[in-house]
């Protein structure tokens, strides 16, 4: 059972909610104190000697971090910034100091490492052929080091760490799901700090506006415009780029499918979102598989997943396909996709920024 079911379940008894909201100021406490104490200099921040550009959050769950991380990648790409992706690899078996990186020379074998978690290997999938290393270790300073040290970049790109007070970022955007604001503190709700710490940001960047009207766009703008200014508050729209056949290898354009009637699972943070988008292209979803961000899926799972399909052709995201490439073909025969989208937004500001950054 997910920990959001949990969760609501012990809400609903006046007790249980009562127990959670003690734990949630506990947890505000020791959590303020801790960054103050790197804010009081009483604790060293790390300060490296190239830039360090932090997209992160403030909540649990799925924000849209690694897709922003990966659009921003490749307008870096695009003109001409040296860069590297760090990130923490949630999920990896990577020992506390180990520091795993895939780059162009060794990406064919490290795909394949089953010590890597599925994220890193997707930003690796993603951003192959611009040669951009992406390095993961659960000790982010040591990625940091290792990729300065190694491939003497211009600036390092930080997927996720808001939270990670013992390094110094240059430059800090934050991702929120449009649809999910108004949130509580752990373990009330899902809120990893108050709203009040978007101040010490750079950019909000507001994902999934391609779901709502402008109405509702601007009453989430207006909410965030108490923290910061409105010109620092960017809109983001998932666009489909295509459909990546996971038995043939090949990607086929949106408008080449031919089926309308399909079967789709997920295990991301929020699977009714990736539904909506299916949905919204002109899919009939007339099976859904929903499971927790993060999950590992069992062989009996995708076994049960395509047996139940009937028949109907399979649509997957690209990231939950990484977790079960090596076996695809023996599972599944025929008729599996993973579906490839882009996060567009309005970009241009935040490079001119990192450009201005790069530049001191």
């Amino acid at each position: 059972m997910e920990i959001e079911n949990i969760r609501d379940r012990i809400k609903k008894n006046k007790g249980g909610y009562f127990f959670l909201f003690i734990l949630s100021l506990i947890y505000k406490f020791l959590f303020k104190f801790k960054k103050n104490l790197y804010k009081k200099n009483i604790i060293k921040s790390i300060k490296f000697s190239k830039p360090v550009v932090c997209v992160g959050n403030i909540s649990t769950g799925g924000t849209g971090k690694t897709t922003f991380v990966l659009s921003l990648s490749r307008k870096l790409s695009n003109t001409k910034i040296k860069h590297c992706i760090v990130l923490r690899g949630y999920k990896s078996k990577l020992s506390k100091n180990e520091v795993a990186d895939i780059n162009e020379n060794n990406f064919e074998n490290q795909i394949k490492n089953p010590y890597l978690s599925d994220e890193h290997k997707l930003i690796a999938i993603s951003v192959k052929g611009n040669s951009v290393p992406v390095i993961a270790s659960k000790n982010r300073a040591k990625s940091i080091e290792f990729a300065i040290n190694n491939y003497h970049p211009d600036l390092i790109v930080m997927d996720d760490g808001f939270q990670n007070f013992s390094i110094t970022k240059d430059l800090n955007i934050l991702i929120f799901n449009i649809n999910k604001i108004n949130d509580k503190l752990l373990p009330l709700g899902n809120l990893r700090e108050g709203y009040d710490a978007i101040k010490g940001s750079d950019f909000v960047v507001l994902n999934h506006c391609e779901l709502f009207d402008d109405s509702y766009i601007d009453e989430r703008i207006n909410f965030f415009k108490k923290y910061i200014n409105s010109d620092r508050i960017i809109k983001s729209y998932y666009e489909p780029s295509a459909l990546i056949d996971l038995i043939e290898n090949k990607r086929i354009p949106i408008n080449s499918f031919n089926h309308k009637d399909i079967a789709i699972f997920s295990a991301i943070g929020d699977n009714s979102q990736f539904k909506k988008l299916i949905e919204k292209m002109g899919f009939n979803v007339l099976k859904s598989w929903q499971f927790s961000d993060h999950h590992s899926y069992t062989r009996e799972e995708l076994v049960s997943i395509n047996n139940l399909r009937n028949g109907l052709p399979l649509i997957t995201t690209l990231k939950d396909s990484v977790k079960f490439m090596s076996d695809v073909k023996e599972i599944f025969l025929n008729d599996i996709y993973a579906f490839e989208i882009e996060m567009k937004c309005d970009s241009d500001m935040i490079i001119k920024h990192i450009q201005s950054i790069n530049k001191s």
